[in-house]
């Protein structure tokens, strides 16, 4: 029993590399933290850059620096064209912090259904911006969004599987992507002609 105490009483207090060596593997699945930054990095840049990007290209095509856009018929709810920016940026980040923690639980291989769905609705989400706002398909981009939808669903409760708070984080996209749904219609609605006719109606 001596011999017991006298060993545990000989045992060496962690060093602080120890410490924080131990803390990172503490962290669920054990990976490094370099690689938990570079993934979450990895999502930040894939959501919020790919959004980005889609922004730039469509950027003329949207707001009041675009003829089409400015002259189709809105509805009275219909938010100022400034608003959807700064939403989208706290979306795509809000995308991107969900989906690095399901893949702190799941990986990219070991259970890999949830990201991929994760993925197939984030394309969804970016073809929506082209089919909107380059191609001028009202009908067509209200199809599109409504399949978004779904696959918004459809991600949440795959990720309610691996974690049932990671879903709250898509609460606030599934919300707006239901507005947005609402707000495609009723410009299809007003606009069966898909706004085209704005240069007879200047």
């Amino acid at each position: 029993m001596n011999n017991k105490v006298q060993s545990a009483g000989d045992k060496k207090p962690m060093t602080n590399k120890e410490k924080l060596h131990s803390a990172i593997k503490k962290f669920e699945g054990g990976e490094p933290l370099w690689l938990q930054v570079l993934v979450l990095t990895f999502f930040l840049v894939l959501c919020a850059g790919g959004g980005a990007v889609c922004g730039i290209i469509t950027a003329k095509e949207f707001g009041d620096d675009s003829p089409w856009y400015t002259n189709l018929t809105k509805p009275s709810w219909n938010p100022p064209s400034s608003l959807f920016g700064p939403v989208w940026s706290v979306l795509y980040i809000l995308m991107a912090i969900a989906a690095y923690f399901v893949w702190r639980s799941t990986g990219f291989c070991r259970q890999p259904l949830p990201l991929i769905v994760f993925f197939t609705q984030l394309a969804f989400n970016f073809a929506w911006t082209f089919i909107f706002g380059l191609a001028h398909e009202l009908l067509g981009a209200f199809i599109e969004i409504v399949l978004l939808w779904l696959l918004i669903v459809l991600t949440m409760i795959l990720f309610y599987r691996v974690k049932w708070w990671i879903p709250i984080l898509l609460l606030p996209y599934l919300a707006w992507v239901t507005f947005a749904s609402c707000l495609n219609y009723a410009l299809y609605d007003l606009n069966p002609d898909n706004g085209e006719g704005y240069s007879q109606r200047d």
